[in-house]
């Protein structure tokens, strides 16, 4: 079985493969001031929680955005599985082409992504990734990733809200019925949806404008959830980035 690890500034996600179908799925937090002790006793709690036997896991591949928990990572899955697992960076082949300034700084999570996206779709694509920063990716006519734009995510957006102001509370996201709030929670909630919403719907009419023509469209990430039944013209696909992470390690495979 393949496990395929996704660390990001929030949350990891593990999940577990055979051939290409996704059998298991789990999430822990991310605390970069957690002990390799403890992130391995995140692992071996997963493996127990769904049962699954590390013996039955013979390959595995990192994408990670927190460097640091990516070389833990990677010394825990040497010593519970007893193989090396590979990280996605410069080194491992992605069959990616990669269109910026410095291709050395593009992250693994959008190389991921795009590789996801292509394999399900092809090229000339819009992919949108809202985690903890939202990512929208474009992916050229050629196959090739030809830039992104970043920005802060919902939940990012949510807690600028309370923490630097006054007056205003903690929310829970939950999207309202109108857009023009009643009370305090219905204005916030509508003000970090919405914006986001929309802004989504903007970036993809001006990536079709600087592409010169229709591009397919692609939501994933951990916060499509709030916004994916507004945007029926996007693909949902929910664990995008661990398809690409598969398709990764196939590349390299030995």
């Amino acid at each position: 079985m393949l496990l395929t690890i996704d660390i990001g500034n929030t949350l990891i996600n593990f999940a577990l493969w055979d051939e290409e179908e996704l059998t298991v799925a789990y999430k822990a937090n991310t605390k970069p001031l957690r002990s390799e002790d403890e992130y391995r006793s995140v692992v071996e709690i997963f493996l127990k929680s769904k049962n699954v036997d590390a013996k039955k896991v013979d390959r595995a591949v990192i994408s990670s955005v927190v460097p640091s928990v990516g070389t833990l990572f990677r010394r825990i899955v040497n010593d519970l599985f007893h193989l090396k697992a590979k990280i996605v960076g410069p080194k491992l082949k992605t069959g990616l082409p990669i269109k910026t300034d410095n291709p050395a700084e593009v992250g693994a999570d959008l190389v991921c992504d795009a590789v996801g996206a292509k394999t399900l779709f092809g090229n000339d694509l819009f992919i949108v990734d809202l985690g903890t920063a939202n990512k929208f990716l474009y992916v050229d006519g050629e196959g090739a990733f030809a830039g992104c734009a970043i920005a802060p995510g919902l939940a990012m957006g949510a807690s600028t809200l309370n923490k630097d102001t006054a007056a205003l509370p903690e929310i829970s996201l939950l999207k309202p019925d109108h857009v023009i709030g009643k009370n305090t929670n219905d204005s916030m909630n509508s003000g970090v949806l919405y914006t986001n919403l929309y802004a989504i719907k903007g970036f993809a009419q001006a990536f079709e404008k600087e592409a010169g023509h229709p591009l397919q469209k692609i939501l994933t990430g951990g916060n499509a959830i709030y916004v994916k039944d507004d945007l029926p013209e996007f693909s949902y696909v929910k664990d995008l980035l661990h398809i690409g992470l598969r398709e990764i390690e196939k590349k390299n495979r030995k």
